[in-house]
């Protein structure tokens, strides 16, 4: 029986004639299997081994668990351990962020229908997908999915390929097409051969990428690796020159090694990566609040340099709905509106234009009952019914215009109006009466127009608001479609949405030579017939055109694109491999949040700042601190576990107070330049502090080195309490609202009370190796805290003329008069 031949509504069991031939038996089956021949995806995916080994394995941490380990064979195990602390936290954070991204990944499953139909023996059951074999015949219903790529053996169906091709319209597939994995039938039935199966199906290659974990670096990041591999060099620079000078001095293993370790711990700045991780996860927890889940941390930072994104007209502009706007009617047709509400009624199941009609005129249907039907063709780009009322018996066509009236008597006033419709975007179907219910021979006879139902896309309530935030924040949008673009234009228009570049299509794009590509991608803003390949190409063609791109999908054809942009984001109703791959999930399929999410993201960047801000005047200072008091002949200015509690009072815990607020707004701005502006005074001025309280302390006073430790890290310990006050509390304040300088002159004062709390409790004092503390020793340290706040404050207000001073450039105006020579 044929999808195109009148046939009754009542459904049933599949009749031994209506199979056809080549299915097979369940040994045949069971043989196949046994060989491998089945349609399982064997593709390997991260094992939480792997994670745990990338994570750990880590050129630093294999750095520190060699000095780690020392620092136990030698028995300092009390350093061995505020080192290991320090190195776990970071481990154990960042597992545990990418076990769960790939666990997700873990979790994705092209096929998204358990069960499918097939013949085995002459008779049809349910299995699920999994357990199709190669060669097994397959009856595809309306609703089912293609779990396996082959040919069309009998009958014929509508599939519905947009999550493949991106085209929104129902393709007519018949025996000899072929069928692709992951498209889904809409209306008919047919049978097919499962030809390629598992890792060789279509659905599973074009996926494969999404199923392997993707690492973004935004700039940030980049910025920070790179920072981190110069203080990793200048470091182990250094820390060979102490060991070998340690070991030349005979001072011994224990106490080169002590303080190589001291070193490492001291000026790389292992807790910003547990910082920034915080910031991120804060971050992201804010995002979430403006509509959408983040899968992947570094995803909301990424936000602060989206200048382009790249979304698809269904699902993002439109919410993949249509919407009944009015019926023009024929004179004196209107009559006929009843009837026209039972045909929506009888078929609105077979497509979303008649669940539309259903929806919008169901309340208006008569009593009539459906007795034939012709299901709807692409060929034909028409359906039909035949209804019943009493003794009553009518037959109505509903199709496209340009097919339907070409079968009328009449029609112009319907014509015309459709046309004006469509330059609007609008849809159209004609509703005409015929003679009789058509048969397979296409002897519709001459039809009766009656109306012009005009249906629109349901455009996204949000989406007008979202381009004007766009626009404010300086985000360029490209639409990328497979549908027509003149059509998606004339939907933006709807929204009096007015982009800046122009209409290309697909088959435009497709010959264009690289430069030409690259030029023409640049040029326009609606790309319509766009193939998968193509977006990723877009994608990858704006990014070298220095755009930093963010791409918007919901289908499998979107997954190569989203693999190629910087950021990637996914509806929430999309398919389960986009939702996988994407950093940012959008809930509500709104991607409105994704905007608002973008200005959530600049207090990610703003802390970022305010972090590296201490963190790196931290590495500076302690670098520099090192450097001048071996020049200096003086012991090692501290013990790794007296940098540690130095480091958790001024760094680790404020870190958590200021990933968790609010920064100024202009905190993340000209990010490079603002943090250096800041961190280079402050490191000079805190090194200079404490060369001079040990070199008076144990150069010029000769007491041991344990007091000149003790007094240094005091010192240390108070400036950078004073830099966190300057950080987290007075920049960026007002007068007007002084919650977050009193606040955090508190958190000061707390932790300040806890250094002093290591320095007079016995045990404390004995475990961090300090010395007890007098009235003249704290004078020592106030002074040294006095004179480093003071050059800080001289060397940040004055730095361009401070520098033009030691350069001469001062001079430069007289050494310029004269003769050039």
């Amino acid at each position: 029986m044929s999808a195109a031949q009148p046939t009754t509504l009542a459904g049933g069991p599949l009749a031994p004639g209506d199979i056809p031939s080549g299915w097979l038996t369940s040994q045949e089956a069971a043989a196949r299997a046994a060989r491998g021949l089945v349609n399982v995806d064997t593709s390997r995916l991260r094992s939480d081994a792997d994670v745990i080994r990338a994570n750990v394995l880590t050129f630093f941490n294999v750095i520190l668990a060699v000095l780690i380990a020392g620092l136990l064979f030698v028995g300092q195990y009390r350093d061995a351990f505020f080192v290991g602390i320090v190195t776990a936290a970071n481990v154990v954070v960042s597992t545990i962020q990418e076990l769960r991204a790939t666990r997700t990944l873990r979790r994705l499953r092209a096929l998204t229908a358990p069960r499918v139909h097939v013949i085995r023996d002459g008779v049809e059951s349910a299995i699920l997908a999994q357990h199709v074999v190669q060669g097994d015949l397959i009856h595809l219903r309306p609703g089912d999915q293609v779990v396996a790529d082959g040919h069309v053996v009998a009958r014929s169906a509508e599939v519905d390929e947009s999550l493949l091709t991106g085209e929104s319209d129902a393709v007519l597939k018949k025996p000899g097409d072929e069928l692709l994995s992951g498209s889904f039938c809409t209306a008919g039935d047919l049978f097919y051969r499962a030809e390629r199966v598992g890792n060789d199906a279509y659905i599973v290659r074009l996926t494969a990428d999404a199923r392997q974990l993707v690492r973004r670096l935004t700039p940030l990041q980049i910025r920070f690796r790179r920072i981190l591999r110069m203080l990793l060099i200048a470091t182990g620079v250094l820390g060979a020159a102490l060991m070998v000078q340690y070991n030349v001095q005979e001072r011994g293993f224990t106490e080169s090694l002590t303080a190589t370790t001291a070193l490492i711990t001291t000026v790389v700045p292992v807790g910003l990566l547990l910082g920034m991780t915080v910031a991120f996860a804060v971050g992201a927890v804010r995002v979430s609040r403006a509509g959408a889940i983040v899968q992947d941390i570094s995803a909301v930072e990424a936000l602060n340099y989206t200048d382009v994104i790249c979304l698809d007209k269904t699902g993002t502009i439109t919410a993949n709905q249509l919407e009944l706007e009015r019926v023009e009617w024929m004179p004196g047709m209107e009559g006929y509106r009843p009837w026209l509400a039972a045909f929506a009624v009888a078929t609105e199941n077979d497509s979303k234009t008649a669940g539309a009609l259903a929806a919008a005129l169901g309340h208006e249907r008569n009593a009539a009952q459906p007795t034939g039907k012709v299901p709807f063709s692409s060929e034909r780009r028409w359906s039909a019914l035949e209804l019943t009322l009493g003794s009553e018996r009518r037959a109505f066509v509903l199709g496209a215009p340009e097919t339907v009236l070409a079968l009328c008597e009449g029609g112009e006033a319907l014509r015309e109006a459709y046309e004006r419709a469509a330059e609007r975007g609008l849809r159209g179907v004609v509703f005409a009466e015929a003679p009789k219910l058509p048969s397979l021979d296409g002897a519709v006879g001459r039809l009766r127009p009656l109306g012009l139902a005009l249906l629109r896309d349901v455009l996204r309530p949000e989406v007008r608001e979202a381009f004007a935030l766009m626009e404010q924040l300086g985000i360029e949008p490209k639409i990328i479609s497979g549908d027509n673009p003149q059509t998606v234009a004339a939907l933006l228009g709807q929204l009096q949405v007015r982009l800046k570049g122009g209409v290309i299509s697909g088959p435009e794009l497709e010959g264009l030579a690289p430069e030409a590509f690259a030029r023409a991608v640049e040029e326009h803003s609606i790309f319509g017939r766009i193939a998968p390949h193509q977006k990723a190409a877009i994608v990858d063609a704006l990014r070298r055109n220095r755009h930093f791109v963010a791409m918007v999908g919901d289908g499998a054809n979107d997954v190569q694109a989203l693999r190629a942009a910087d950021v990637a984001v996914a509806m929430a109703s999309g398919t389960s491999m986009t939702r996988a791959v994407a950093g940012i999930v959008l809930l509500r399929d709104s991607f409105e949040a994704l905007i608002r999410g973008a200005r959530e993201a600049t207090f990610v960047l703003g802390n970022t700042a305010r972090l590296s801000k201490l963190f790196l005047a931290k590495s500076i200072y302690a670098y520099l601190l090192i450097v001048a008091t071996n020049l200096l002949g003086l012991d090692f200015p501290f013990l790794p576990r007296q940098g540690s509690v130095t480091a958790l009072l001024t760094l680790g815990i404020p870190a958590i107070f200021i990933s968790i607020s609010v920064p100024p707004p202009e905190a993340g701005r000209d990010f490079t330049r603002n943090v250096l502006r800041f961190a280079l005074p402050a490191s000079a001025a805190a090194a200079v502090a404490a060369i001079g309280v040990h070199l008076f302390t144990q150069g010029l006073l000769g007491r041991d080195i344990a007091e000149a430790r003790t007094l240094v890290s005091l010192t240390l310990g108070i400036i950078g309490l004073i830099f966190v006050i300057e950080v987290l509390g007075l920049e960026g304040a007002s007068w007007r609202s002084l919650t977050r300088p009193v606040m955090t002159f508190v958190l000061a004062g707390v932790l300040l009370a806890g250094l002093v709390f290591t320095v007079y409790v016995d045990w404390l004092r004995d475990f961090f190796g300090f010395t007890a503390v007098g009235a003249w020793e704290w004078s020592i340290v106030l002074t040294a805290v006095a004179l480093a706040i003071a050059g800080q404050y001289v060397f940040s207000r004055y730095w361009p003329q401070i520098l033009d001073w030691l350069t001469g450039a001062h001079l430069e105006a007289q050494a310029a008069r004269g003769r050039a020579i």
